[in-house]
């Protein structure tokens, strides 16, 4: 599996040393916590609050809020449901999921901003017996996140992870992303998860097939506290038990005490 996507993951760490290099722009005021599903080292700043809700394409409910302090580290937790659309027993996941980031390097004229974090909430259903969710929580991990000004914002990112989730296979696993700005308020985003914690064909519980996770999406934001994302997920097929786009709709709300 590594042979066949050598050059992605090449493309993954030409990305994140263009970051290193090149010059940026100035932090938007609202930051790109993640892309579409890789994260971002962006924050929500000091005192301000936050709550989020994803409906997924398993009729899923995720509800998270998040709390930032002094522009260097937020923490959150959410909560997902299961069947929470539709007929059907509604079920919860056993555990909250956990998030927890600190912003080491700002963005500057030197270099990108630098993040280390820690995100236990996987997506889709938790299947107990493997102590895993269809898609892998991140886990712990470090990204590097740069922004240009070329008429549009334009936003890089790049990391690495370990998911906890590592009872039938572990290991490290890369993701980046880009977000490119049209107009004010509208974003296309576009990420890449290559999954590779989660690939072994031998292996009875794995639930990819090799190509690693392409998601992308639109992001509409009005004003500095409402923020709308239209996400498609697994554009490549990757994820054994479903076939098509994984389509979900995330509303984000931000405010300060």
């Amino acid at each position: 599996m590594w042979k066949s996507r050598r050059p992605v993951v090449l493309s993954v760490a030409v990305i994140t040393a263009v970051m290193l290099a090149a010059g940026g722009a100035g932090a938007q005021l609202l930051e790109d916590l993640k892309v579409v599903s890789t994260p971002t080292a962006g924050l929500i700043g000091h005192g301000a609050y936050m709550f989020e809700g994803r409906i997924g394409p398993g009729n899923d409910l995720l509800f998270g809020m998040g709390v930032g302090f002094h522009d260097r580290l937020m923490v959150g937790l959410s909560f997902g449901l299961q069947n929470f659309i539709g007929r059907g027993k509604i079920e919860a996941n056993n555990l909250p999921g956990l998030l927890l980031r600190i912003r080491v390097i700002e963005e500057g004229l030197a270099g990108p901003a630098f993040a280390l974090g820690i995100d236990t909430q996987g997506e889709g259903y938790y299947f107990d017996e493997d102590e895993r969710y269809e898609r892998k929580s991140l886990g712990a991990y470090a990204v590097v996140s740069r922004n240009f000004d070329a008429r549009s914002n334009i936003g890089l990112h790049g990391g690495i992870s370990y998911s906890f989730e590592n009872r039938d296979e572990d290991g490290i696993d890369l993701f980046a992303g880009t977000s490119f700005t049209i107009i004010p308020g509208l974003t296309l985003l576009l990420d890449y998860d290559a999954a590779l914690n989660d690939d072994d064909p031998d292996i009875p519980t794995t639930r990819t097939r090799g190509r690693g996770y392409l998601d992308c999406g639109i992001r509409v934001d009005y004003g500095e506290n409402l923020r709308l994302r239209l996400l498609f997920k697994d554009l490549l097929g990757n994820y054994i038990p479903e076939s098509g786009v994984a389509r979900s709709i995330e509303i984000v709300y931000l405010n300060w005490f």
